[in-house]
């Protein structure tokens, strides 16, 4: 008798065990469909090849954004992407904070490139930066006769498209996390930007309740390990992830940490060292992509 219950234990721990193991397969199993191609992409999202740093175009119909413009250097990389993309002008440069892995370029593409509106964080006097690279871009911002607008949260047309803006409330010791966070949404197709937002912004984005929901995300501070938590990539939900960094980069950018966290969520990955620049297309429900390598 006692040999039948010791069976009919095991045979229930197994039972057990396989129903957890399945339960656990499910779980984790990505239902989703590939997006289909994009029959007649009428938007276009660019993430630059900037080297080690951030930087991306966006264009809906006759209308073009720049998020971020990677450094500054002798060959203005980023100015000669948007001449051969035949960008004229710009309805909008949005720096999502003034690191200048960020706004290297941005005073080079406000003396060659109209452009319209100047978005940029306010930060306290405290954290504001000092090098020569911003002090000449609020040079050639008030030489221009522009302002920049203090990034606030909030939705703004672009083209055919939208895009929200999702900002801190609290104070930081680190400029990464005074990051603006833009979410471009075309349809059933959104991608968003998060600049060299860590964890600490990342949970507070949380707490503020936003739709953080997007199809692409570019993922925080190149894909360091202090950024793409499990929480904010929960909320997010991305089916691609891009990461933009430069080759061989002294701060082991993309970390192994971030990259296995992403790798969970999205099917679809890739970097700028390996692809170069990448180019989505989308119609508002069909997504192409397009990597330059």
């Amino acid at each position: 008798m006692a040999r039948r219950k010791q069976k009919a234990s095991l045979g229930s721990m197994i039972v057990l065990a396989i129903i957890v193991a399945i339960v656990w397969a499910v779980e984790n199993v990505d239902f989703r469909k590939d997006k289909e191609p994009a029959e007649n992409p009428t938007t276009e999202v660019h993430f630059v090849d900037v080297g080690q740093g951030d930087g991306a175009l966006v264009i809906s119909g006759d209308e073009a954004m720049v998020i971020d413009t990677g450094e500054r250097d002798e060959t203005d990389k980023f100015l000669e992407y948007l001449r051969e993309q035949g960008v004229t002008e710009l309805k909008y440069l949005i720096i999502t904070h003034p690191h200048t892995d960020h706004m290297g370029e941005a005073s080079d593409i406000l003396n060659a490139i109209p452009t319209e509106n100047i978005i940029m964080p306010k930060v306290s006097a405290d954290m504001t930066p000092t090098n020569s690279t911003y002090k000449y871009f609020l040079k050639t911002v008030q030489r221009q006769g522009m302002k920049i607008t203090a990034s606030k949260d909030g939705t703004y047309k672009l083209g055919d498209i939208e895009f929200e803006l999702f900002t801190t409330k609290e104070e930081h010791e680190d400029l990464n996390n005074y990051s603006t966070l833009v979410k471009v949404v075309d349809g059933e197709n959104s991608f968003l930007f998060t600049g060299d937002c860590e964890d600490e912004e990342e949970y507070e984005m949380l707490e503020q309740g936003f739709d953080l929901s997007a199809t692409v995300l570019s993922a925080g501070h190149h894909g360091s390990s202090y950024s793409s938590t499990y929480e904010f990539l929960d909320a997010v939900n991305p089916q691609y992830a891009v990461v933009s960094c430069g080759l061989n980069n002294s701060y082991g950018h993309p970390h192994d940490e971030a990259v296995e966290r992403l790798q969970q969520y999205a099917k679809h990955y890739y970097t700028t060292p390996e692809c170069g620049s990448i180019v989505f297309l989308s119609d508002g429900k069909g997504l192409t992509v397009e990597t330059e390598k």
